[in-house]
This record gives structure tokens, C-alpha cells and sequence, in this order.
């Protein structure tokens, strides 16, 4: 709604605009007919525009006019007047006057033209009001945010900071404005900064700067830790005319990545020192290492370490570590360094320290430290010349075992640093001393432990040895004792027939054949275990083998034998391996023989060779496409002489896949079947590597 004030001496034209106006939506029309009942009307009422008469009872319009600007600004004037002269408007356009209208003109001209110019207001009220709205959404939306908003001149004055980072500052909202934003910035900072913004262009209107905020003033809040983001905004002619700033505390941020970082440094510290401690050896100078470690922890200390007897109650100072003047001014005062100094704790005030309660406890000044071995005029010298403090112990202990302790002087005006860590430290330092103690006993017991295993492997060699021995007669047993007999059974048999053959009936020739069939394959079963001794005894010699031209050359053996068939082969990629040319070949020989033998009865025989990485190593394969076998039976197909197809069907002793088993194992590798019942089989094995030669 526009809210107008209608000021005329006139009362019939001020009737006349009432009644004309209720027809114009959205405008609440007043009227005055004097200057004193306009202003009277103006202290009591919120009033968006003003049309006047130049001749008033008790003023001009000018003179109102001069008035209101004074009083109210740029508040819209309207001058309708029917006594006005090209002087009058000249006169009223020096003061803004909005818009000079002569009344004469018939009434409809005259309120049409009146209403034009109210339209026109009422769209510029409509306009600054939508503008004010949306700006007014826009602070609260800025002012709901937790991060930093800044609005900054051309000369780093603040024209707008939101309630998050006044209170950061510790201003007041009265005072956002009356400061610079290079106030609550020092030193480096305050440069980086200026350098930054004055660096933005059209091109690169934006950059992102960390900034130690410390706000102004005595006794202020703590310097906050921010990261900002700052955007210039420019005019037509390419000129910066605004900077806006977006920032976020990231002082918690900080302090937890000190924190980390502190923790990361703990850590590294006593990941070092554990590998340190596990890899040392008697000839290590244990003690002088705690001390070390524990003096780069407090550079300004003395530090001493002391092993615990509880046979005689005593401690030994193993080791102190300090600066040369400090060593020094001992050796001045107390004729050495103190290392191997032995202190008795019976009756004594200091042996009244409790060593096994944790954490650091306060020690006594260093006359009783010493256990008065050195005069009190003596050790107070030396605390003088040295600026020595407080003293400080730490009892370590293991199993509720006191091993021993670690004493410090700190200089005066030093702290412990990292309390933390020393005591993890410490932790360690027990348990290594523990360990350090009871390894001689365990190299002793390992020793006698030793010699006992060498003499059962001693025993055990000469069985094995006697064994092969044994093994070695059984394989010349079944290579000549067993063949004489089925030699002689074969002979007999075929003489039989071929002297008696005639007089043999048709059903006792049959028998005769079997006989000498079963001792063909009773031989048979004897090159079998021949062979599976042979692979068995056989030393590995392994070398870089081909496996390409080995499978290649082995296939081709087999497929001449195939008398013509048409077999269909596919050979992927076979890499390089580290094996036994003799046995890996013995493998791919019996794989192919079997993939062949069953997928005879297939119109085209199918058989694939290659190879697959599985993590890092290289899985091998064989697949052919013929009668397959049930996965149920797979454990029984490495046993020897195990069987899962009929003799008069297939050919073989059934040695074969253990055979290829134990060599695979005896690798270190792997063998396995997928199959399935007339789909095909695929054995894959693996070649283990020997000793990190792996051919890749």
C-alpha cells in the first residue's frame, strides 16, 4: 500500500481527488489543506509520498518543499499547481521536486497524469521494499551462519561483519563498522593479507589465505586461527569495488593436528626404540642407551641410570649422560662422572621411595640423592655451577619386578616436556631389561636344547640314509626279481599255445590269452611304482625353464601318436619358471596324456594350455573337453592306483595324476582339479619358487 499526503488550499479539488483515487488499487490517499496540518501529519505518520500545491495558505510550496527535504530526504514531491511559472519549476527541480504538474488541464488529463506518476513510485516502493526483503533474508541467513562474514572497502574498512565473528572479535554490533579489517591482523599476517586482495583481478577474482585473527584491544579474546576465502567484486570500467570475505575457525583444528602430530612423533620415537631394543645384543651398552634416550627427551637434565640387586638391596648408577659442563664440573667436585657408582638403600631416607608406584615421583635434593657419599657443601657447589633443580625418579619395573631406576636433575626453569612419553619409554626400557637379564639363561638352556637336536637328526639321518638304502634294494627287487617270473609265465604261455595250441579247446585259449594279458599288465603296474619311486628319490635341479617350448615339444609327442586324428589345440601365454626340466616335464606329459586319452570319443578333441596370475603367482592349466569325472570323488584321483573309470574303457595304471602330485608338491607348489561329468576337466598347478628365484 502507497501512502500519499494531498496538500491543497483547495477543498473542492482535494474532494474531487478523494473521490477519484478509490478507484486506484493499493494507494491510501490523505489530505492537508495547510503546510502546519502536513507537518502535523508527517511527525504522527509513516508517508511515502507528498503532492503539493505551489500556493498554499501559509507557505508556498517551495518553501514545504525545502522543509520535508530537510526533514525527511528524498522523499517523493509532487508540485500541482494551476499559479506556477517556468521560474516556480526551475525553482522546485533545484530541490528534487519528483515531478511538476500544471492543473490546467481538464480533471481526467490532470488525475491521469497524477496516477501515472503514483504508479510509477508505487513500482519503486515495490522495488526497494522486495530489495529490502531480500536483503533483510539475506543478513539472517549470513548472520545464522557459524563461520565468518566480512564485507570490506576499498580501504579495508569493515562495512558489514556477522555476529559469529563480532564475537570472535569481542566488538559490539554498534561498533561493526568503525574498524579496519588489518586491525585484528600483526606482523606477517597484516601483509599477507593486503597482498592477497590487492592481487585480485577479473580473471582471478577470488583467493584463499590462512590468518591469525588477534583481537584488538587490552585484555580481548584469545587469537583465533582462521581460513578465508576472499572475493572482490568489480564494476563495468574493471574496478574492485567491494571485497567479501568467508571464514571458519580452525584454531580447534590446529590444535588437534599438534596433537596428531605430537602422537606421530611419540609414536615414531618408540617404534624406533622397541626395534632398537629387540635387535640389540649382550655387547650393546644397554643402559647408556636409556640414558641417551631418555636425555634427548630432557635436554636440560642430568640423567642417570641406576640397576636395582635385590639380593643386597643396592643400586648401581650404570650411566649418566649430561652436558660436558655438567660432567665436567662433577669430575671437578666429586673426581668422575659418578657412572659405576654403587649406593646401599638399607636405612636410608631416600630408599624410602616407593619404585614400584607409577609415574614420576620427586626426588630429594642431591646430597641425599648421593646417599651422602659427597659432602652437602660439595653438592650444593655443584648445584650452584650447574644451575641444577628439582631432582625427579622413575622406578621400572616388570611383573611387578623392580628392574631398576632412572633419576634426572632438571636445570633450573626447565619442565618435562612430554611426560607421556617417557613413561611409555620407561615401559619399554623395563621390559628390555627383563629380557636382557634372563637371556643369557635362555641362550644356555637354547645351547643344551641344541645339542640334544643334533643328535636326533644325527639318528635320524642314519635311518633315513639306511631307509633309501632299503628303497634302493626294493626298486632293483621289482625292476629284476619281480619281471624273471612274469618274463617266464609270458614265455610258457605263448610256447603253450604254440605247440599245444590245437589241442587246446576254444575256452582254455581264452584263459591262456588273459594269463599273458594280466602279466603285460602286472609289468605294466611295475614301471608305474618304478617311475613314482624314480620322481620321488630324484634330487631337484632346478633352472630357468621355457614352459612354451617344453608344453610345444611335449604336445607334439603326443599328438603323433594320435594316428590321425584331428585334435583341436589352443596355447596361451606359458611364462617362464623355476623348476626341475626333467619333472615339469613328466607333469605336462602326464596332463596332455590324460586330456587326450579322455576326450577320444569326442568328434574333435579340445585341449587348451595356459596361464593366470592369482595374487603373485602363476597358476598353469590343462583343460580338454572330454568325459569329465564327478567333483565328489576329486580326493580320490592323487591316490596311487586310484581309478575313476573303467580299465576297458580307458587305458592306465592310475599313477599317473600322483605322480604329477608329488612332484608339484615336492616344488612347493600346488595341483587341483574342476571338473564335471561330460563337460571337460581342467587341472591347474602352480610351480613354488626356491629360494626367492621366481621367474615372474
Amino acid at each position: 500500500m502507497l501512502s500519499v499526503l494531498v496538500i491543497d488550499g483547495d477543498q473542492d479539488f482535494l474532494d474531487q481527488f478523494l473521490h477519484t483515487s478509490q478507484n486506484w488499487p493499493d494507494v491510501d490517499v490523505k489530505t492537508a489543506r495547510s503546510e502546519k496540518e502536513a507537518e502535523e501529519y508527517l511527525r504522527n505518520n509513516p508517508c511515502d509520498m507528498v503532492l503539493s500545491e505551489y500556493m498554499l495558505p501559509d507557505r508556498d510550496g517551495i518553501e514545504l518543499l525545502r522543509h520535508i527535504r530537510s526533514r525527511y530526504g528524498d522523499l517523493p514531491y509532487i508540485i500541482i499547481t494551476g499559479h506556477g511559472s517556468e521560474a516556480v519549476a526551475a525553482e522546485a527541480s533545484r530541490y528534487g521536486v519528483s515531478a511538476y504538474i500544471p492543473k490546467r488541464q481538464n480533471p481526467v488529463s490532470l488525475f491521469s497524469e497524477i496516477y501515472g506518476k503514483i504508479r510509477i513510485e508505487q513500482r519503486r516502493k515495490d522495488a526497494v521494499d522486495a530489495l529490502k526483503e531480500k536483503e533483510h533474508r539475506c543478513r539472517a541467513i549470513l548472520e545464522s551462519q557459524p563461520g565468518f562474514v566480512c564485507r570490506i572497502g576499498l580501504d579495508m574498512a569493515i562495512t558489514y561483519a556477522n555476529r559469529a565473528f563480532l564475537l570472535a572479535m569481542g566488538v559490539s554490533e554498534q561498533n561493526e563498522g568503525s574498524h579496519e579489517f588489518t586491525e585484528y591482523l600483526a606482523g606477517e599476517d597484516r601483509t599477507s593479507f593486503l597482498t592477497a586482495v590487492r592481487g585480485l583481478t577479473p580473471g582471478h577474482p577470488s583467493c584463499s589465505i590462512m590468518l591469525c585473527l588477534s583481537p584488538p584491544g587490552p585484555g580481548g579474546n584469545a587469537p583465533v586461527w582462521t581460513d578465508w576465502t576472499f572475493t572482490a567484486a568489480f564494476d563495468e570500467n574493471q574496478h574492485s569495488t567491494v571485497i567479501q570475505g568467508t571464514g571458519r575457525d580452525i584454531s580447534w583444528e590446529r590444535e588437534q593436528d599438534e596433537v596428531r602430530k605430537r602422537q606421530l612423533e611419540n609414536l615414531a620415537f618408540l617404534s624406533q626404540t622397541a626395534m632398537d631394543f629387540v635387535d640389540m645384543d649382550e655387547t650393546v651398552n644397554i643402559f647408556r642407551y636409556i640414558g641417551e634416550k631418555v636425555y634427548s627427551l630432557l635436554p636440560h637434565a642430568v640423567v642417570g641410570v641406576l640397576v636395582y640387586d635385590p639380593a643386597t638391596n643396592t643400586e648401581r648408577l650404570e650411566s649418566v649422560v649430561a652436558d660436558e659442563d655438567v660432567l665436567g664440573a662433577f669430575r671437578q667436585w666429586f673426581g668422575s662422572d659418578l657412572g659405576g657408582i654403587t649406593f646401599t638403600l638399607d636405612n636410608e631416607t631416600y630408599a624410602k621411595v616407593d619404585y614400584l608406584r607409577r609415574g614420576i615421583i620427586e626426588g630429594p635434593p642431591l646430597y641425599f640423592f648421593l646417599l651422602h657419599e659427597f659432602s652437602e657443601d660439595t653438592c650444593r657447589r655443584v648445584e650452584e655451577q650447574c644451575n641444577l633443580g628439582k631432582t625427579y625418579v622413575l622406578g621400572f619395573t616388570c611383573h611387578e619386578e623392580l628392574v631398576g631406576s632412572i633419576a634426572f636433575i632438571l636445570r633450573k626453569g626447565a619442565t618435562i616436556g612430554n611426560p607421556e612419553l617417557l613413561e611409555a619409554f620407561m615401559n619399554q626400557a623395563s621390559v628390555a631389561l627383563l629380557r636382557w637379564k634372563s637371556r643369557k639363561a635362555a641362550e644356555e638352556e637354547i645351547a643344551r636344547i641344541h645339542a640334544g637336536l643334533e643328535q636326533i637328526v644325527k639318528e635320524r639321518t642314519r635311518n633315513l640314509e639306511l631307509a633309501n638304502r632299503n628303497l634302493e634294494s626294493f626298486s632293483y627287487s621289482v625292476s629284476h626279481d619281480l619281471r624273471a617270473p612274469l618274463r617266464s609265465i609270458e614265455g610258457f604261455s605263448a610256447l603253450l599255445l604254440q605247440e599245444y595250441g590245437n589241442a587246446i579247446p576254444p575256452g582254455g585259449k581264452t584263459l591262456v590269452e588273459k594269463t599273458r594279458q594280466s602279466t603285460v599288465k602286472m609289468a605294466e603296474l611295475i614301471d608305474a611304482i618304478l617311475e613314482f619311486s624314480r620322481t620321488s628319490r630324484r634330487d631337484l635341479r632346478r633352472e630357468e625353464v621355457d614352459m612354451k617350448a617344453l608344453a610345444e615339444d611335449v604336445l607334439d609327442e603326443q599328438l603323433a601318436t594320435q594316428h590321425g586324428r584331428q585334435v583341436k589345440v589352443e596355447m596361451g601365454g606359458l611364462p617362464l619358471c623355476w623348476a626341475d626340466p626333467v619333472l615339469i616335464r613328466q607333469v605336462v606329459q602326464n596332463l596332455l596324456s590324460n586330456a587326450l586319452k579322455f576326450s577320444r570319443r569326442r568328434e574333435t578333441p579340445h585341449i587348451s594350455l595356459g596361464s593366470f596370475l592369482e595374487g603373485t603367482r602363476c597358476v598353469y592349466y590343462v583343460r580338454d573337453n572330454g568325459v569329465g569325472f564327478d567333483m565328489a570323488y576329486r580326493n580320490h584321483l592323487f591316490k596311487v592306483f586310484e581309478r575313476l573309470h573303467d580299465s576297458k574303457d580307458f587305458e592306465g595304471t592310475g599313477i599317473g595324476l600322483a605322480i604329477v602330485e608329488n612332484i608339484i608338491t615336492r616344488h612347493g607348489g600346488s595341483v587341483w582339479l574342476e571338473s564335471d561329468i561330460d563337460k571337460g576337466c581342467t587341472c591347474y598347478f602352480t610351480v613354488g619358487e626356491s629360494e626367492g628365484k621366481g621367474i615372474s
